[in-house]
């Protein structure tokens, strides 16, 4: 069991709420050496960790953050596992260190008790707030309100304490910037609740949002940040990820940066919609991966991404082996960076995607140049020996 203060009250479950491990695990990764080199929309879609510029140390605390999230775990037996494995990499105590902006070297603190509660805390706060957003987004038709509330703290931020028991509609703008937590250690959360208790409380109006400059020293860039909110903490994460889910959804999204697309379409990916479509119910048509323009170039096909649809979909949730949430995130990143082929065994212009890991799968899109379509025609399960056989077979050629 995870300690009192470390799971807020909104969980109607044991365990993180809905999208909250998919929050935490489809995100990308951005060595920093400061927070400060990290805007609020990338913390959303990338993991960072201040003077963690190793993938090696970023990825051994973030697998420890995935596993407490996902099984509960309090921050002592977090800190019981990471610990030894950042010391035997040298991420540990107080350490020279070079800032890439400036070349200057100088002490600085790399893992200590204190930062390891910080990395903690703040990671899976967030993703617990993000997956209770996407459960929020889908169940608001029923609980339409939510309802600030104060966290377990001793003491609490004057704006915060001022806020408690604020009753708005799910969609009211003041939750895109007021969605907690609210800056470092802040343990605020908020109830969603129906439309005849929020009557019982009172609807409040839309308040406005004071906002004060702030001057960032690291990139000399003054921001207008909520007053009463840490800088970097003024937006939802939960609700950046859904917008960009929606824009590929309704194929709005054009300009998207890459490693914002890459995870929203492992969220999309991964996400109760796909799973829908999997089972042959959903009649949408999906974005799931994010086809690299130099292979879409050498299959003739303009589009830029890889979509799935019901047609495909139930025969791919028919197979023996579960098409998993898992799964599907790990058939999205595959499609960016993992071994692909052009198969032309059957007369056809079918991409394979081998989906490499423990249990590896392969996924194979249909390629159709004349409309500019990648749609996912079948995914199951497979070996690294069959993989190798189908790239050795005749009408086959690997492009990646």
């Amino acid at each position: 069991m995870a300690e009192a203060d470390d799971r807020p009250n909104y969980s109607f479950d044991p365990g993180p709420p809905p999208g909250a491990s998919r929050f935490l695990a489809n995100k990308g990764w951005q060595p920093a050496f400061s927070w400060l080199d990290v805007e609020p929309e990338e913390h959303a879609v990338a993991f960072s960790v201040a003077k963690a510029t190793s993938l090696d140390v970023l990825g051994d605390i973030r697998a420890e953050l995935q596993t407490a999230l996902d099984d509960g775990l309090p921050f002592t037996e977090f800190q019981k596992r990471l610990r030894p494995r950042l010391q035997a990499r040298g991420w540990w105590g107080t350490q020279a260190v070079t800032d890439p902006a400036t070349g200057e070297t100088a002490p600085a603190k790399l893992g200590t008790p204190r930062r390891l509660r910080t990395i903690y805390d703040a990671n899976l706060r967030s993703a617990r707030a993000a997956g209770q957003w996407d459960r929020i987004q889908r169940t608001k038709a029923a609980l339409p309100y939510l309802a600030y509330r104060l966290g377990p703290s001793e003491r609490h931020r004057p704006h915060h304490a001022a806020k408690e028991w604020l009753v708005l509609p799910v969609d009211d703008p003041f939750w895109q910037t007021w969605y907690p937590p609210n800056g470092w250690g802040c343990k605020c959360w908020v109830m969603q609740i129906s439309r005849s208790r929020a009557e019982e409380l009172g609807i409040d109006d839309s308040p406005e949002i004071d906002t004060r400059e702030w001057l960032n020293n690291r990139t000399g860039e003054t921001k207008m940040v909520p007053v009463g909110i840490d800088p970097g903490w003024d937006r939802n994460p939960g609700a950046m990820r859904q917008a960009a889910m929606q824009g590929f959804l309704e194929r709005r999204v054009v300009d998207l940066p890459e490693a914002q697309a890459r995870t929203a379409l492992r969220d999309m990916a991964s996400s109760w919609l796909v799973q829908r479509v999997l089972a042959g119910q959903s009649g949408a048509k999906v974005a799931v991966g994010f086809m690299p323009p130099d292979i879409a170039e050498a299959v003739g096909n303009r589009a830029a991404f890889v979509r799935i649809t019901d047609e495909y979909g139930a025969k791919v949730g028919a197979k023996a082996a579960p098409v998993t949430p898992d799964v599907m995130a790990r058939v999205s990143e595959a499609i960016v960076e993992g071994p692909l082929a052009r198969d032309r065994r059957r007369g056809q212009d079918d991409l394979l995607v081998m989906v490499d890991g423990l249990e590896p799968w392969i996924a194979v899109i249909k390629n159709i140049p004349a409309t500019n379509e990648f749609w996912i025609k079948t995914i199951h399960r497979t070996t690294q020996r069959k993989w190798l056989a189908d790239l050795t077979a005749t009408d086959v050629e690997q492009l990646r």
